[in-house]
């Protein structure tokens, strides 16, 4: 299995917006061979000493595969691209950690 992390900056006040571009592709992501989760996140204060500051423009996306093979594949798909496309003036940085079980 693999996970990945992938940490979306956005433009100020866009948060919305990218949720909504990024929410009517989720079930496209979820239908793909190899894909167990797929999943937005955003931050919530659990007011846990340790939490960092909450990150009002940050989306996080929380994904697990079955294989490299799959997450290779996934970033392919008609529907990556098109998403890629309607979000790229939202996006300010974009950072992936790809992760295994240890």
């Amino acid at each position: 299995m693999i996970y990945v992390i992938a940490t979306i900056e956005l433009k100020p006040g866009c948060r919305e917006d990218y949720l909504s571009i990024l929410k009517e592709n989720v079930p496209h992501v979820n239908a793909e061979p190899g894909c167990i989760a797929y999943e937005p996140t955003v931050d919530v204060d659990a007011g846990l000493p340790v939490q960092g500051e909450l990150r009002e423009n940050v989306v996080t996306l929380v994904e697990a595969w079955e294989s490299l093979d799959a997450l290779q594949a996934h970033l392919k798909t008609p529907h990556m691209a098109s998403y890629r496309e309607a979000v790229k003036e939202l996006v300010v940085k974009l950072s992936v950690d790809v992760l295994q079980p240890a």
